[in-house]
């Protein structure tokens, strides 16, 4: 049981952190798949890997399997990739279908989820394939991006309006899907969000990314279920393409509870911090550019992979602190973490709403 009083949200003048053992033990990792992660919107990945009917991509998000299947009409929609038979398997890998066929007993479903053929059901009464088609998951598609909610009642909306607002000029819609990077990490995925969360540790773990912001100006702005930090850049030491719209600014925004935006000049790179285990998670950075072709691409890609090197190491490292006897609970800058406190604040009332 939780103790009543973690729950409590403080003004950040007066705040703590939330307890170390929030960070890797099974009691709070069940919680959050019950009380968060099962009513997220969370992002699969890029749209264009299915360009074509019946292309699929086959996902997992804490441990449910998902298949998501380009239609004739060219929408997507999303299934448990779940037999109604005995819940075998449908599909092992991505590929291309003209139907779904299960891996056990070979049920056959059309694309659209609707079941269409079984073996050996003739003598089975009170049979009706309209009652065993795939169960289905919601869908929306943000750009070129698809995301998936597992609750007919979302825990929070999706704040696509909101960061088209917030970037302009700058309009990241024309962006063209590259290539997804993935870090297996061994620390708590709250250990990452709260790392990506401030610009407090910049000066100390990214020497380099220090030098191209002006951290002096870097600013935090709240949001109901989102953050946004932004930083004017040094665009003489700028790894990103020179655009003529804010090509001085770089972007980073936080959506609980997991999914990270980082907006740059001709990049979007999107962060999905997923959870593995209460003391791991999986980091799958999606890149996006405004032009395939630039030849700032490798430097970006360089430049990224230094600094996530050195998040890394740092969030690995707290996590060993956080497991410790050293440490419980600590405080808050109301300067530097105001996008710490917001999140950690919104976990706790999650947490009490149940």
């Amino acid at each position: 049981m939780i103790d009543p009083k973690h729950l409590k949200t403080s003004s950040i003048e007066n705040s703590y952190t939330i307890p170390s053992e929030w960070y890797y033990t099974d009691e709070i990792f069940n919680l959050e798949k019950k009380t968060i992660f099962n009513k997220s919107w969370h992002l699969i990945g890029s749209k264009s890997k299915i360009p074509n009917p019946g292309d699929t991509i086959i996902y997992e998000v804490l441990n449910n399997p998902i298949i998501i299947v380009r239609q004739e009409d060219y929408s997507v929609k999303a299934f448990y990739n779940v037999c109604q038979h005995r819940g075998g398997p449908i599909v092992r890998e991505n590929c291309s279908v003209k139907f779904l066929q299960c891996k056990y007993h070979g049920w056959i479903y059309e694309i659209d989820g609707s079941l269409k053929k079984v073996r050996d059901f003739s003598e089975v009464k009170n049979f009706d394939k309209g009652d065993y088609a795939l169960k289905s998951i919601d869908v929306k598609i943000w750009m070129d991006m698809i995301f998936i909610n597992f609750c007919k009642n979302a825990l929070f909306n999706l704040p696509f309006e909101n960061i088209k607002g917030h970037i302009h000029p700058l309009n990241i819609s024309s962006y063209k899907y590259h290539s997804r990077v993935s870090y297996s990490i061994k620390s708590n995925w709250k250990t990452y969000v709260d790392n990506y969360l401030e610009g407090y540790h910049i000066p100390f773990v990214h020497p380099k990314l220090n030098k191209l912001i002006d951290y002096k100006s870097y600013q935090t702005e709240l949001f109901d279920n989102y953050s946004l930090q932004w930083s004017p850049l040094k665009s003489e030491l700028s790894p990103y393409k020179k655009t003529k719209a804010l090509s001085d600014k770089a972007f980073y925004f936080t959506i609980f509870p997991n999914l990270l935006l980082n907006i740059a000049p001709g990049r979007l790179q999107t962060n999905i911090v997923e959870p593995q285990s209460p003391k791991s998670c999986t980091v799958h950075f999606d890149y996006y550019f405004e032009d395939l072709n630039d030849k700032s691409i490798v430097d970006d890609f360089n430049f990224s992979e230094e600094v996530q090197q050195e998040d890394i190491q740092i969030c690995q490292e707290v996590q060993k602190g956080l497991e410790s006897n050293g440490f419980d609970k600590g405080r808050i800058s109301k300067k530097s973490e105001k996008g710490l406190h917001h999140f950690q604040s919104i976990l706790r009332k999650c947490f009490a709403d149940g």
